[in-house]
C-alpha cells in the first residue's frame, strides 16, 4: 500500500501525541484500521440493468426483439432527434427495425459496446415490464441511498393502481417474512431471508410514500379550488 509523505508526517505526529498523552494503543489501532480499509466499490450501473432485463426475458414471454422493439419506442419518445446517440428506429420495415434494434441490444447486453449511454439508461429502464422495472428502480436508487417513489398524479385511475400497488407490496413483504418469523423471532439463522425482506419493505416504504404524495396533492388541489 502506497503511503504519501503527507501522511507519513501525520501519522508520526499522532503516534508523537500518543506517547506524550498514553494513548499509543489507541493511536495503533486506529491506524491499523485505516490500513485495513477495503474500498467497496458499486457494480456497474449497466449490470444492474443488465441483470433484470436478462431475468424477465428469462422468466416471461417476451423475447429479445419484441423488448428492443419497446425499448426502441421509449428511446425515441424521450430523447430529442438532435441528442441521439443509439442507433434504434421505428419506421415502415417493421422486420428491418427489429432486426437492427435487437442487433443495438445485444451488442449492449454481450459487452460488444462496453458502456451504456446516459440518455439509453432512462428508456431502458422504462421499458422493463412490472415488476422487474420497479425492482430495478429500487436498486438503481439504492446505490444512492434513496427510495424511489412515483411523482403524484391527479388521474383518479392512476390513485387506485398506487393504492393497488401498496397491498401487493405489503402483501409480498408478508410473504418473505413469514419464514423468518416462523419461530417466532428473528436471528442469524433467518440471514437468508434478510435480503429479500430488506427488498420488500423498501417497496413498501416507496408504496406507502407514493400513495402519500397523491393524496397530499389531491387535498392542496381541492383547498386551492376552494
Amino acid at each position: 500500500m502506497c503511503v504519501s509523505n503527507t501522511e507519513v508526517i501525520v501519522c508520526g505526529s499522532l503516534l508523537a501525541q500518543g506517547v506524550m498523552f498514553g494513548m499509543t494503543d489507541r493511536v495503533h489501532l486506529s491506524l491499523e484500521a485505516r490500513m485495513k480499509r477495503e474500498p467497496r466499490f458499486l457494480p456497474p450501473l449497466q449490470s444492474v440493468i443488465y441483470g433484470y432485463t436478462r431475468r424477465m426475458l428469462d422468466q416471461t414471454a417476451m423475447n429479445a426483439q419484441s423488448f428492443a422493439m419497446v425499448l426502441a419506442e421509449k428511446y425515441l419518445s424521450l430523447t430529442a432527434p438532435d441528442v441521439r446517440g443509439v442507433a434504434l428506429r421505428i419506421g415502415d420495415d417493421v422486420a428491418e427495425d427489429m432486426r437492427n434494434n435487437a442487433q443495438v441490444l445485444r451488442r449492449y447486453m454481450d459487452g460488444t459496446v462496453k458502456t451504456l449511454p446516459a440518455d439509453l439508461v432512462d428508456a431502458w429502464v422504462l421499458a422493463l415490464p412490472e415488476p422487474y422495472r420497479g425492482e430495478c428502480e429500487r436498486d438503481l436508487a439504492r446505490r444512492r441511498g434513496v427510495l424511489p417513489v412515483r411523482l403524484p398524479c391527479a388521474d383518479s385511475a392512476a390513485r387506485v393502481v398506487g393504492v393497488a400497488e401498496l397491498v401487493s407490496e405489503f402483501a409480498q413483504l408478508l410473504d418473505v417474512i413469514a419464514p423468518a418469523l416462523a419461530d417466532n423471532r428473528i436471528d442469524k439463522n433467518d440471514l437468508p431471508f434478510v435480503r429479500r425482506i430488506l427488498d420488500e419493505s423498501d417497496d413498501v416504504i416507496a408504496a406507502v410514500m407514493g400513495v402519500r404524495g397523491q393524496v397530499q396533492a389531491m387535498f392542496q388541489q381541492e383547498n386551492t379550488d376552494a
